[in-house]
Order: C-alpha cells, then structure tokens, then sequence
C-alpha cells in the first residue's frame, strides 16, 4: 500500500505529506482547487511523462516521495529481480525531482534508477484509471484486452504476440529472397570478381612508393651514369685525377714535415682524405660496372603502376584501403552466401510458424470464449446493481476458429490474435444488443466501466488502485452503489478515489479534503485529512454547498451513518 505522498513544489502545491490508509481513500474539493494534481503527483512518481511546467513558480526543483509498504512476498520478491537487489525491505521509498530544466532524478531506496526503471516499478505497484478510460471502452482493441485481463490469458497473447512477430520478419525475409535472387546472384558474381581481381594483383604494403623511386631512376638514368661516370674519372682516372694530385701534396708535407713537427697532423689528415676518395672512387667504379638501362624493366613499372591505379580508382585511394575493402567484401560474401539458406529454407520454416500461430490462435479463441461467457452474467448483475434493472450484455467473440470455415487465412492475424471483441450492451428491455460505441449514453459507458472495473479488480493483483472521477456522468442515485462497489474493491485492494459526489465520499475510510487559496498574490493548493467533525462539514458542502442548513447537516450525518451500518454488515 502506499502509505504516505510527500509533495513538495508542485505546481500550486507548496509542501504537504498525505498520510493514507490501506482501503478507500477519497480525495474531495471544489472543482478547479486541484484535485487532479493528486493524481498528477503520483504519476510523477510512477514514471509518467513530465515538462518544468510542474515546478512551482519562483522555485528550482519540484519533488515526490511515495512511501510504500509491499507486504506481499511474490510482489517483493519481483522488485528486488527488477533492480537487482536484496537490500529492499517491506518499506519502499520512491523519490523523483525535476529542475526548472526539465532535468529529472529518480530514486528507489537511495539507489539511482532511470525514468523507465521507475515507469516499471510504478507499473507492479499501482494502476491508475482515468477519466479518458471512458472514451478507450469503446475501442474494440481495448475491450479484447479487458477481457484478457479478466480470463488471465494476457501472457498467452503475449507468446502469440512474439511468434506472430517472427512469422511477419520470417515473411519479409521469404518475400525479399523470392524478389530478388537475381539481385542476389549478382551480388555473388560481383564480390567474387572484386575478390579474385585484388588477390590476382598481390599488392604490397609500400609497393607504391618503392616503383616510384625506381621508376625516377630509370627515368634519369642517362644523367646519372654520365654524371657518376665524370665524378669517377675527375677523382681516380684523369690526368689530373684528384687523387693523384692528393698524393703529390702529401709527398710534398712529408718533404717539410721534417722541419716542422707541427705539419705532420695535416699530412696525416691528408693521408686519411687519401683512403676515403679512393673507397669513395672504389664505390663510383662498382655502381658504373653495375649500371644498366633496362626499357622493358621501365615499361613493366608502368604497367605495374597502371594496374595499382585502377584498383585505387575502384577500391581505395591506397594499397591498405583497397586490402581493407577486399577484407569487407569477403565478409559480406559470406554473409551473402550463408543467407541463401534461403528462400526453400524460410518458407519452410515459415509453414511451421504458420501451424504454430494457428494451434495458439485456436487456444487463444477458445479461453476468450470461456472467459466472455463467465465474464457477461456478472456484468448484467453489476449493470442490474448500477440502476439498468432490465441491461444486458454481452463480450462477442468473432474468430475463425469459432466458425465452420476450417480454412484459416493465418495472414489474417495480428499481434494479438485472429480474434475480434465486441462488447454489446441492451440497456432496456425489448431491445436486440448492440455494440456499445454506438448505443450507450456517458452515464452508462461510466456504469459499464465501474461493472468492469468491480469484476477486475478481484483479478488484478496490483496492490493501489486510483481511480480519477470516476463518477463521471454519473448522477447523485447511484453515488451509492458507486461507493459500495469501491468499498468492495477496497477489501482486497488500497483505492484511492477522487470524487464530487458525496455519496462516493461518504463509503471512504478515509477523507481528505483539496482546497485553494491566495496569499500575497500567490495561489497555494493545500490538503488535509479530515476528523470526524470536519468530515461532516465537508460531506454538507457537497450536497448543498456552502449555504448549509441544519437538514443539509442531518442528510449529511445520515449519509454517513449509513455507509458506515453497510460497510460493517459486509465486513
């Protein structure tokens, strides 16, 4: 149950902590005070959608703490599985802000949890109805799935949910291999030619580099055979070849050196330059004796050169990327040739989903059939309880598998089954059934709801149960029943209610009361639980409004006196 909502700077609300009780609590107020801020809060917490707008003016951060107590261990046991941990107890704490930024932080337990972590906590703990829900009745996708949730067999339209997903992907897969073999096929051919073309060419990481620099010599060879070839003579073989003249100076230091003890250093250097000229004149010979021209070597280079453009120009603008895409093209080569698993394969497999969807869909019509047939009867004597004394309805199941025709179309099908719900309604006597889109008024698609949401209620297994004006279209003669039927589900449930109908108000365990006022220009919303006293006060304003009388009074003190004998004879 939740046990207390702390609610601090949210849009009129200022700070206050409701404390509530662990059956029906009910929420009353003037309209436009800001009852529906209640209902906002909790969705906060619940991880419903939220703007800055919610941050009070003048202040940065709006913040809402729900205080939980789960006493159910299965329910426990799923919490500690969602967030992976066993340090939660029976007390739970939620906690989530929001700045003027928009900029949202959630807590479960002072451990930091995501918005959609918390959207699914919420989900486990409390299950708010709205005052849209009145307008999705209508809706045939929403009544199969109140039905579900009455029979229990939502988790098998969820297993028919994920096959009929893998037999939609399966199809695509078959129809996109039945068009496009051809492409296929081609697509083979080409990666296998790019494939063989690069691996024929045997590139080389710096191949591109190392022909070039050949490529320039061969180019220049006639300059550097002539040049090596002068250089060559000038320094070994001419008549005034350098080293012959170095021989000639250093015989003449030597001649001196006698004299001068300090030229024997330069005639030594002269000796050592001497040895490097002729190793340099040594190398010189070596490269000319060595040195040739070969113009079919030149024309194999451009050729080699030529090749290695055409790939760059196909694959890549160097050696390592055209080997890089030839890697990614064998990749998908084998990708390619794996899937041609192929169209026989799919199809096959496509013919045991097939036969699968249709042994789930066949169990799917069967349990919903079981389950509307339980379900109407009850509804007619909650309809008979909510003032239709003659109503009548009807969940209508339309599937192929209830029918003669054998022959199931399983393209037919959708997410949810071969089956379409209907849920007809006769509000008076003589009248065929009819859906009710299109023959009930607002006072009886809100009877309808409340005859659903009693007989749910005893299914469902989330522990808080909100209902937002659920009175809606609902005049003061059924305040009554409204409140009996809440008061029932809060036997097994916590309700929380909000309400204008004094009536409803009167069956609560607990009342509090949503006012507004204005304080230096500003606007507060406030709460508080009422005494006994102020309850009687607050019942008198609904009936008549503030001009109470002493027979508003007396009505009011009757109105509770009477829930109270009732709800005690039920106990």
């Amino acid at each position: 149950m939740l046990q207390e909502l702390y609610i601090n700077n949210f849009v009129l609300i200022d700070k206050v902590t409701i404390k509530l009780c662990e059956r029906l609590n009910v929420f009353s107020g003037a309209t436009g005070v800001g009852k529906s801020l209640v209902i906002g809060a909790l969705n906060f917490i619940l991880g419903g959608r939220a703007t800055s707008d919610i941050v009070r003016n003048g202040k940065e951060e709006a913040t809402v703490i729900g205080k939980f107590c789960i006493k159910d261990k299965y329910m426990l046991d799923r919490i500690k599985k969602m967030f992976d941990t066993s340090a939660i107890e029976e007390e739970l704490l939620i906690q989530r802000s929001m700045d003027t930024t928009g900029r949202s932080r959630c807590r479960l337990n002072d451990i930091p949890i995501t918005v959609t972590m918390l959207k699914e906590a919420g989900e486990l703990l409390v299950n708010i109805h709205g005052q849209h829900e009145h307008e999705a009745l209508l809706h045939g996708i929403n009544q199969l799935y109140i039905l579900d949730d009455f029979g229990g067999i939502a988790s098998l339209r969820e297993d028919f949910s994920e096959i009929h997903h893998q037999f939609t992907e399966k199809t695509k897969l078959r129809d996109t291999l039945k068009n496009n073999q051809q492409e296929r096929k081609q697509m083979i051919d080409l990666y296998a030619f790019q494939i063989d073309e690069i691996d024929k060419a045997q590139l080389r990481a710096g191949e591109i580099e190392e022909l070039e620099k050949e490529r320039n010599i061969l180019n220049n060879a006639e300059k550097i055979y002539n040049t090596v070839t002068s250089c060559h003579s000038q320094i070994y073989e001419s008549s005034d070849a350098v080293i012959e003249r170095l021989k000639c100076v250093i015989k003449e230091l030597q001649s001196v050196a006698k004299l001068d003890e300090k030229l024997l250093n330069l005639s030594d250097t002269c000796n050592q330059l001497l040895y490097q000229l002729e190793d340099i004149s040594f190398s010189l010979g070596k490269y000319i004796e060595g040195f040739s021209f070969d113009p079919q070597r030149l024309e194999c280079i451009e050729d080699r050169l030529n090749t290695i453009r055409k790939l760059k120009s196909k694959y890549g603008n160097t050696i390592e990327e055209i080997l890089s895409y030839r890697n990614e093209v064998e990749s998908k080569l084998k990708q390619i040739s794996a899937n041609g698993t192929t169209f026989e394969q799919v199809d096959k497999e496509l013919n045991a989903l097939s036969e699968l969807l249709k042994q789930k869909g066949k169990e799917l019509a069967k349990k919903r059939l079981a389950t509307a047939e339980k379900l109407s009867p009850l509804i007619d004597k909650e309809l008979h309880d909510l003032g239709i004394p003659h109503g009548r309805f009807c969940a209508q199941i339309t599937s192929p598998f209830l029918s003669e025709n054998k022959d199931t179309d399983v393209s037919k099908a959708n997410s949810y089954g071969f089956d379409q719900v209907e849920f007809l309604i006769s509000p008076n006597p003589g009248e065929d059934l009819k859906p009710l889109r299109k023959i009930a008024s607002g006072g009886e698609i809100s009877r309808v709801m409340l005859a659903l949401k009693h007989q749910l209620a005893k299914v469902d297994k989330t522990p808080v149960l909100v209902f937002d004006e659920i009175d809606a279209n609902i005049g003061g003669r059924m305040g009554e029943v409204i409140g009996e039927k809440l008061n029932s589900i809060a036997r097994s449930h916590q309700v929380i209610c909000i309400t204008h109908l004094p009536q409803i108000a009167s069956y609560a365990e607990e009342q509090l009361k949503v006012s507004k006022f204005v304080k230096n220009g500003k606007t507060y919303s406030t709460i508080e639980s009422l005494s006994e006293e102020s309850r009687l006060e607050e019942i008198a304003d609904m009936i008549r409004g503030s001009e109470k009388t002493e027979i508003t009074m007396k009505q009011a003190r009757e109105m509770l006196q009477d829930a109270k004998r009732k709800v005690k004879s039920k106990n």
